[in-house]
């Protein structure tokens, strides 16, 4: 019996920088017979983020200065998986230090990719409810602002172009079709 090539096949990789939270590396993998292809790849460690919801029925945002775009962005609570820790630990870690609140209720909505063509974030979207006010000790760099939106008010931000994040758009679709 002969086996058939399945591809990609990973020809070679070459590690090119290695950050605090991500990683570059560049692939050739051939993609068809004879035909072969460099890759740029990052690679992180995965991600969670929240869409949290007080009793009032309000969607609790943030508002936070990103460097990479230059300005303010209106998101839903994240944060990067630190190693060994299992989503759900992240989640309620960063809910509590970005919002100041915890949950008593977690519902997991789903997961996604941030930018599969370059990237291999997975991101956990996760729903909070119950919440209580809880002790915030947020990382020093992050400037953050708590922004209650109502559902309705959450989408007219949407509609209006103010929601530019992509996890956050992709974790509000999750959330409404849970709803």
């Amino acid at each position: 019996m002969t086996s058939e090539k399945v591809f990609p096949v990973l020809i070679s990789s070459r590690d090119v920088y290695a950050g605090r939270v991500i990683k570059l590396r560049v692939d050739e993998i051939e993609v068809k017979p004879g035909l072969n292809v460099r890759r740029e790849v990052i690679e992180h460690p995965g991600a969670v983020v929240i869409v949290p919801v007080d009793d009032e029925g309000r969607v609790l945002w943030i508002r936070q200065h990103r460097y990479a775009a230059g300005r303010e962005l209106l998101e839903l609570p994240a944060g990067t998986l630190e190693p060994d820790e299992a989503p759900e630990a992240t989640a309620r870690r960063e809910l509590v230090e970005e919002t100041g609140f915890a949950a008593a209720e977690w519902q997991r909505l789903g997961g996604f990719y941030s930018a599969p063509g370059f990237c291999g974030e997975y991101l956990h979207a996760y729903l909070a409810m119950a919440l209580t006010p809880e002790s915030a000790d947020g990382d020093e760099d992050e400037d953050i602002t708590l922004e209650p939106l109502s559902v309705e008010e959450s989408l007219a931000r949407i509609d209006a172009g103010e929601v530019e994040d992509a996890k956050s758009l992709a974790s509000i679709l999750l959330f409404l079709r849970h709803r």
